[in-house]
């Protein structure tokens, strides 16, 4: 496999202060890339933070989705090109546009996740999507981010339902990386990877209700602190040591599929993978940990039924037929057919009429 980065990360209140010791050994210049919201927010911080340290030559959008044709585009702009390094500011699907840019052009990135929404501020996967939004596929950089800074301020202001969702994201981590992994001879690194995965859950289960009441109040706190670690470090740490096939399986093969099924609603990512988390732990008979997330989720209003997700519930064969094909379920420890999530769908709806 290739080399491992473990990531490093600054969090707090004063996260961004550490930018110019962490960062000027890099270089000059920088410029910033994300959504228009996240530069709203965190843009004013982190100028003031290297003034007179770091130039910032220029604040780019990065497009409307995390797309090839994107990244593409940003390496034509010649303030990019001839900056020293690229600050990457927003969710998941900023960052990794701006990873895949990063890459391309050679230059060391650092990331300022504005939402506690999943890990992609930490890892090395980019994942991307095809211009019309659905799910294209993941691709490996050599190494994450050069170092993440997480301003817990700004966590605390985020979009409630960017918050709500990475929670049920991050405990997809928890389960699937061992699942995938079952069976197999690991290396170090690897068996390193699926012991991280299983740090996840915790925090979440123990913390997230209340960080999730943290953020409607708008306050910094223990509990979202410990929360935010969760989301975005503590399933980073895991994905770092594991090969692409092994950082995801069914949770996440249903929300691919769900990306180019039929549905009513939009319903973010992290939503769909608890479902689908759900499902799989059903399938395999983990009755006692579905049982878990079921009532973590149901606490928190994330889905818990296909009606939850816009599919009715007397016809998911589309949504079933779609995940068995997608690149997650390219390593799993048996068979999985069609029958067997399909069952596992139609158990978990009997769930919400007890």
């Amino acid at each position: 496999m290739n080399s491992t980065y473990f990531p490093h990360f600054t969090i707090g209140s004063d996260a961004y202060d550490k930018i110019p010791d962490i960062c000027g050994e890099y270089g000059k210049t920088a410029v910033i890339i994300g959504g228009t919201k996240a530069r709203i927010a965190a843009e004013p911080l982190i100028r003031k933070a290297v003034s007179g340290k770091i130039d910032i030559t220029g604040s780019f959008l990065y497009g409307d989705d995390a797309t090839f044709e994107n990244a593409e585009a940003l390496t034509k702009i010649p303030e990019i090109q001839e900056a020293d390094m690229i600050f990457a500011v927003g969710g998941g699907r900023a960052t990794d546009t701006c990873k895949w840019a990063a890459h391309l052009l050679k230059k060391p990135i650092f990331t300022f996740p504005t939402l506690a929404s999943n890990c992609a501020s930490v890892t090395a996967v980019c994942i991307m999507y095809n211009p019309d939004h659905s799910f294209k596929g993941s691709i490996y950089r050599e190494r994450g981010a050069w170092h993440t800074f997480i301003n817990t301020e700004i966590i605390a202001h985020s979009p409630r339902q960017y918050f709500w969702a990475g929670l049920g994201d991050a405990l997809a981590k928890q389960y699937e990386v061992p699942f995938s992994a079952r069976g197999m001879d690991l290396t170090w690194i690897q068996q390193t990877g699926v012991n991280n995965a299983q740090n996840v859950a915790p925090g979440i289960l123990k913390y997230g209700k209340e960080a999730l009441a943290d953020v409607d109040k708008g306050i910094v706190t223990d509990a979202l602190e410990a929360a935010t670690l969760s989301i975005i470090v503590a399933p980073g740490m895991a994905s770092v040591c594991i090969e692409d096939d092994l950082d995801s399986s069914l949770a996440h093969a249903i929300y691919n599929s769900h990306t180019r099924t039929p549905h009513k609603g939009e319903h973010l990512h992290g939503a769909v993978v608890n479902y689908g988390l759900q499902v799989m732990l059903t399938m395999d008979g983990q009755i006692e940990e579905r049982d878990k997330i079921y009532n973590f989720a149901k606490s928190i209003n994330l889905p818990h039924c296909l009606e939850d997700i816009g599919i009715d519930p007397k016809h998911p064969d589309e949504l079933v037929e779609n995940c068995l094909h997608t690149k997650d379920m390219r390593v799993k420890p048996y068979d999985i057919t069609f029958d067997m999530v399909y069952k596992a769908m139609m158990d978990v709806e009997k769930l919400k009429d007890k």
